[in-house]
């Protein structure tokens, strides 16, 4: 396995797009514009979007011998990110989604796990605990895979020195009732977490709170150093210790808005690497989600000069 700067382990899927005129509920039927296929899933998208602004970036895990696992697999080596600690489960079918995304670039999303969930805790401390060690950052989640696991990937960044940069991407209460992991070990990840971005729903339940700051500000007390709130048009804010940085969101033509949130921790990770002081960190993590509203699929992110360029721009 190589060196690099950012590892992570986390849904790493082909996303099936359906691109329709609305979104549509109980019996009803509709005609799809067209189909677009691409990579995705939450930790690999931030990754992507780590590794296209230039850090050395690897995700680890398992994907199955099947045609989504080689889509899995270019999508990596197009974007130069390490590929070394993947293991490829023969007889196994990579992780998927469905995705319909509408007119206005709302979209929901149904997963499919499949073997990149059944990653056991022992695997992780014999084959890919020296590649957590040897990392500045851990990017994980709560989203497909089990907590055991990822905690135990967490427990080992945790003993290494390596910041931990979780991503709650659902609501708690799905999580427990999907059986992906129980409250107590859910609060045990927050408690090790460093910088935690939570969606809106985690953050209402945890908290009992329905202002920004206030979330964000209770969340830090069950852990976490650093929160980061995502507000969609509002912009986003950062609470540590110090302080709370705020900054609106930028202004771009918006098509699509999956994996906006991705792109969000993926600037967010690059901007931390560089030591940069958190309204500048947020600044910067907010241009990453805007720009990847402005074109169709998860990972429709933008590198570095792209992203200078607008901040420089607005």
């Amino acid at each position: 396995m190589k060196s690099v700067d950012v590892v992570g382990l986390g849904s790493c899927t082909v996303d099936f797009f359906a691109i329709v005129p609305k979104l549509i509920v109980g019996d009803q039927k509709i005609n799809a514009n067209r189909l677009e296929i691409h990579a995705g899933g939450v930790t690999a998208n931030n990754l992507t979007q780590v590794a296209r602004l230039g850090a050395s970036v690897g995700w680890f895990g398992l994907i199955g011998d099947d045609a989504n696992g080689q889509i899995i697999l270019d999508a990596f080596a197009g974007d130069k990110m390490d590929t070394s600690a993947i293991d490829i489960v023969k007889g196994e079918l990579s992780s998927l989604t469905w995705i319909p995304v509408d007119a206005q670039g709302e979209r929901c999303i149904y997963m499919f796990p499949n073997v990149t969930a059944k990653v056991t805790p022992e695997q992780i401390r014999t084959r890919f605990a020296s590649y957590i060690q040897q990392a500045k950052h851990l990017h994980t989640e709560a989203s497909q895979l089990p907590l055991p696991p990822v905690l135990e990937a967490i427990r080992i960044a945790k003993a290494a020195g390596v910041k931990v940069i979780f991503d709650l991407d659902v609501d708690t209460t799905y999580f427990v009732e999907a059986g992906l992991g129980t409250e107590a070990e859910l609060m045990e990840v927050l408690r090790l977490t460093d910088v935690l971005k939570p969606c809106k729903a985690a953050a209402r339940e945890l908290t009992g709170e329905s202002d920004y700051e206030k979330c964000a500000t209770k969340l830090r007390s069950f852990g976490p150093d650093v929160v980061a709130m995502t507000m969609g048009g509002e912009g986003s804010l950062i609470a540590s210790q110090d302080s709370i940085a705020y900054r609106p969101a930028y202004k771009v033509s918006v098509v699509d808005t999956t994996g906006a949130g991705d792109a969000y921790m993926g600037g967010l990770s690059f901007a931390l690497l560089q030591n940069w002081p958190h309204d500048r960190v947020v600044s910067f993590a907010n241009a990453c989600a805007a720009l990847c509203c402005t074109k169709v699929g998860a990972r429709a992110m933008a590198t570095l000069s792209e992203v200078e360029s607008l901040i420089a721009n607005q």
